[in-house]
C-alpha cells in the first residue's frame, strides 16, 4: 500500500535519476567496489589505512565481533575500529565512536557494520536500530556516507544527521548540513530541518513521505554531548583529524618545552605510573597487536606522537602537527622472545615473558606489519623528518642493539608472562607482581642487557570462521549454553529482527581472572515439539423429529441450563421461542419444565433484575451529571475568553485614545511654537524698521547741519 498522499507528492519532489552505471547493483557491492584514485593504488596493495575508528564511550552492554575468535565479544573502551568491524547495543545501551574528527553515536537495540574505513572513504551500514553522525568539516562530510537496505545517504555539508531503521523502513534526519538519499532509480535532497521516511516498493523503487521532526531522549543526549565536544583547547596543539583528541582537555593540561614542543600531561595517575601498563594486547587487522588503554583519555597519546619523562613525570608529545596524522596500533619497542631466553617466575612457575616500553621523540617507528616506504615515512612524520635515520632504523636488524632514550627510565619497562598478552588479559596485575619479585638492582640487571626488538616476539593468533550475519550477539541474563554452535542460515532479516534474540551468552564483564571475557557463541536452536493437536467432540444432543420429516438438533439441557441463568430466571415464551429457533427444534415439555425448575423463579428473576436497572439508571444520571459539568466548564471556558478578548479590546481602544492625545497635543505644541516663532519675527522686523527710522533721521539732521553751514 502506498503511504504517499497526493498533497505529500506535491510538497516534496523526488529528483528521479536513473542510475544507469550502478542498476541492479547493491549498494554495499558499490561501496566495496570502489576504486581508489591512481595517487593511492600502490600504497593500498601495500599499506594498512591511515586512520581508524575508536569505541570513545560506552554504556550498558555493547558488543563487537571478534574476527580473532569468530564471536560476538563484550566491547571495550579505546578498541579501534576499521572495515569490516560491527558494533551491537542491547536495549537500554548506547555507545560513541570517534573517526578522525567525526562523531557517530548508537543508541540501544542497534547495529552498525565498517563496509569501508580508509584514507578516502568512511562507509558505514546501518542493519537496525538508531545511529547519530556529527560531520566537522567540508572533507568529513565529502567522505561519509550511510547504507541501509533501502538507500545509501550521503552527506555535502557538515553537520548532524540521525538514521533509523526499522522493520525494512530507514528514517534519515538532518538537524543541520545537507545530503541525498539514493534509492532504486531515485534521489531526495534533504535540507536542514527535515526528515524522511523510505521504504522499497513493489517495483523495488525507493518510495518517501517527508515527516517532522522528533526530539527525544536520543536525540538530547546527542546534542548535549556535541556541545561538550566543541568546545576543545586541543586543537591548539593537535590536528583534529587525530582519532581520540576531545578527551584531552578534560583529563589533563597542556605545558610548552623549548626541546619537544608541546606537551601534554595526564592528571589522576599514580606517582610510580608508566606509559602501556594500564591496559591490555589485542589483535586487529591488519596492524597486528594493538594496545587498548583502559584510560578515558587512552587512546591519542597510545597511537600518536612519543613520551618522554620531563623530571620524572611522563608527558605525551604529539611532535609536529600535521592535519591528518598516520595512526599507529603501538609505539613501542619489545623485549623478549625465546630466542632471548627471558623468563619471569609467576606463581612459583618460570614462564616465557615479554616486555615493551614506549618510544621517545625523535626515534622511529618501524611497523611490524606489511608496509611502503612512504608509510614508514608519513607515520613518523610528526617525529623524524630525516630520511637518512628512517631508512637506517628500517634496515637495522630487528634483534640488534639500540639505545632507547626510555629504557633508563624506573617502570618504563613493563614485562608480563606472554600469556597474558595472547589471552588479552590486563597487564597490570601481573606487571606489578613481576616489579615486586625483582626488588634488588642484581635482579634487574640482566634485562639491561637484553637487545630491544621492532616487532613483537609473539605469533599471530589462530583465526576462527564465523559469520557474524548468522551468530548473532548473545542476550545478556540469559541462561547460559554449554554447546555453542551457530545459527542456521535463512528467513528474512525481518523476521530475524522481530523476533526476540534466542541466542544466550554469558554476562557481560570480565572473567574470574579479570581479563576480558568472551562471550559464548549462541547455540542452534532447537525446534520444539508440535503440539498435539485434539479436535472437540461433538455435542450430544438428541436428534428431534420435525414435522417436515428433517432431523435437527434442538437445545441439550446444559445449554438451556445456561441460557436461562443467563436471563435470570425460566424462559419467558418469547423467549423459549428464539431459543428454540436458534437451536431448530422445540424444547420437549420434560426439558422445559426440569430447566425451569432448576432455574430461579420469575419472581426471583425480577427482584435480581431491580438492582441492575437502579445501577444502570444511576450510570446514566452520572453521566449525565458529568455531561452537564463539561457543559458548565466549557461555556466557563467560553466567558473568560470573551472576557479576555473584552478586556484586550478596551486595552486597546485606551491606547489608540492615548495616541489620539499625544498626537493631538503634539501636534498643538508644533503649532504654538510656530505662532511664538512668527511672533518673535515680525517683532525682529518692527525693531529692524525703527532702526532704520532713526538712521534716516540722523542721514536727515546731518544733512541740515550741512546746509547751515
Amino acid at each position: 500500500m502506498n503511504r504517499t498522499t497526493p498533497r505529500q507528492i506535491a510538497l516534496n519532489v523526488v529528483v528521479a535519476a536513473i542510475l544507469g552505471a550502478t542498476a541492479g547493483v547493491p549498494v554495499v557491492a558499490q561501496i566495496q567496489q570502489r576504486p581508489i584514485d591512481a595517487r593511492g593504488q600502490a600504497q593500498a596493495q601495500l599499506d594498512p589505512p591511515a586512520r581508524v575508528g575508536r569505541i570513545a564511550d560506552l554504556s550498558g552492554h555493547v558488543w563487537l565481533w571478534s574476527p580473532e575468535g569468530g564471536e560476538w565479544i563484550n566491547a571495550q573502551r579505546n578498541r579501534p575500529l576499521t572495515t569490516g568491524d560491527r558494533l551491537a547495543t542491547d536495549a537500554d545501551s548506547r555507545a560513541e565512536v570517534n573517526i578522525g574528527s567525526t562523531t557517530l553515536r548508537l543508541d540501544g537495540g542497534s547495529e552498525v557494520e565498517v563496509l569501508r574505513l580508509d584514507d578516502e572513504h568512511i562507509a558505514l551500514q546501518l542493519h537496525s536500530g538508531t545511529a547519530a553522525a556529527r560531520l566537522r568539516s567540508r572533507q568529513a562530510a565529502d567522505e561519509f556516507e550511510v547504507v541501509t537496505a533501502e538507500g545509501r545517504f550521503r552527506a555535502s555539508r557538515a553537520g548532524s544527521y540521525r538514521f533509523d531503521r526499522e522493520d525494512d523502513t530507514s528514517w534519515v534526519t538532518v538537524d543541520s548540513g545537507e545530503g541525498v538519499f539514493e534509492g532504486q532509480g531515485s534521489a531526495l535532497t534533504l535540507r536542514p530541518g527535515q526528515r524522511a521516511e523510505f521504504w522499497l516498493g513493489a517495483d523495488n523503487r525507493a518510495q518517501f513521505r517527508m515527516l517532522e521532526l522528533e526530539r527525544d531522549a536520543f536525540a538530547r543526549w546527542t546534542a548535549d554531548r556535541d556541545r561538550r565536544d566543541d568546545r576543545s583547547a586541543s586543537a591548539r596543539y593537535v590536528s583534529p583529524e587525530m582519532t581520540g583528541v576531545e578527551d584531552l582537555d578534560r583529563y589533563g593540561r597542556w605545558d610548552q618545552s623549548p626541546e619537544y614542543g608541546a606537551l601534554w600531561v595526564p592528571r589522576g595517575v599514580a606517582a610510580n605510573w608508566a606509559p602501556y601498563t594500564t591496559g591490555h594486547w589485542a589483535w586487529v587487522q591488519p596492524w597486528g597487536w594493538t594496545w587498548v588503554d583502559d584510560a578515558p583519555w587512552g587512546f591519542a597519546p597510545f597511537h600518536y606522537g612519543r613520551w618522554v619523562n620531563v623530571r620524572n613525570v611522563w608527558c605525551w608529545a604529539p611532535g609536529t602537527r600535521v592535519e591528518r596524522p598516520v595512526y599507529a596500533p603501538a609505539l613501542v619497542a619489545w623485549i623478549g622472545g625465546s630466542g632471548l631466553n627471558l623468563s619471569v617466575s609467576v606463581g612459583g612457575r618460570p614462564a616465557p615473558a615479554v616486555g615493551w616500553f614506549p618510544l621517545a621523540p625523535r626515534e622511529v617507528y618501524v611497523p611490524s606489519y606489511r608496509h611502503s616506504t612512504r608509510y614508514v615515512r608519513e607515520v613518523n612524520v610528526t617525529q623524524v623528518t630525516n630520511l637518512t635515520v628512517i631508512n637506517e632504523a628500517v634496515n637495522r636488524p630487528r634483534d640488534g642493539r639500540f639505545d632507547y632514550g626510555n629504557r633508563r627510565y624506573p617502570g618504563a619497562v613493563t614485562v608480563v608472562p606472554a600469556s597474558v598478552v595472547t589471552s588479552r588479559l590486563p597487564v597490570g596485575p601481573a606487571a606489578r607482581q613481576w616489579h615486586d619479585n625483582r626488588r634488588s638492582a642484581d635482579a634487574r640487571a640482566p634485562l639491561a642487557g637484553l637487545a630491544a626488538l621492532a616487532v613483537a616476539p609473539l605469533a599471530a593468533p589462530t583465526l576462527r570462521s564465523g559469520d557474524p550475519r548468522v551468530i548473532r550477539p548473545p542476550v545478556v541474563g540469559a541462561p547460559n549454553i554449554a554447546a555453542a554452535q551457530p545459527l542456521e542460515r535463512g528467513g528474512r532479516r525481518g523476521e530475524e529482527r522481530g523476533e526476540q534474540r534466542a541466542n544466550p551468552g554469558r554476562e557481560a564483564g570480565r572473567g574470574r581472572d579479570g581479563g576480558e571475557r568472551r562471550a559464548e557463541r549462541p547455540a542452534q536452536p532447537v525446534p520444539a515439539p508440535a503440539p498435539t493437536v485434539i479436535a472437540p467432540a461433538p455435542a450430544a444432543v438428541a436428534p428431534v423429529e420435525r414435522g417436515n420429516g428433517r432431523r435437527e438438533a434442538g437445545l441439550s439441557p446444559v445449554d438451556r441450563q445456561r441460557a436461562e441463568r443467563e436471563s435470570g430466571g425460566s424462559l419467558s415464551p418469547l423467549d423459549r421461542q428464539r431459543a428454540e429457533r436458534e437451536a431448530g427444534a422445540p424444547l420437549s415439555p420434560i426439558d422445559r419444565q426440569r430447566a425451569e425448575s432448576e432455574s430461579p423463579s420469575v419472581p426471583q428473576r425480577r427482584l435480581d433484575a431491580e438492582p441492575r436497572r437502579q445501577s444502570q439508571q444511576e450510570r446514566v444520571r452520572e453521566r449525565e451529571a458529568q455531561q452537564a459539568a463539561r457543559a458548565q466548564n466549557q461555556a466557563q471556558q467560553a466567558q473568560q475568553v470573551q472576557q479576555a478578548q473584552q478586556a484586550q479590546a478596551a486595552q486597546a481602544a485606551r491606547a489608540q485614545q492615548a495616541q489620539a492625545r499625544a498626537q493631538s497635543q503634539q501636534v498643538q505644541a508644533q503649532a504654538a511654537r510656530a505662532q511664538q516663532a512668527e511672533v518673535r519675527a515680525q517683532a525682529g522686523q518692527a525693531q529692524a524698521q525703527a532702526a532704520q527710522a532713526r538712521a534716516a533721521q540722523a542721514q536727515a539732521a546731518a544733512q541740515a547741519q550741512a546746509a547751515q553751514a
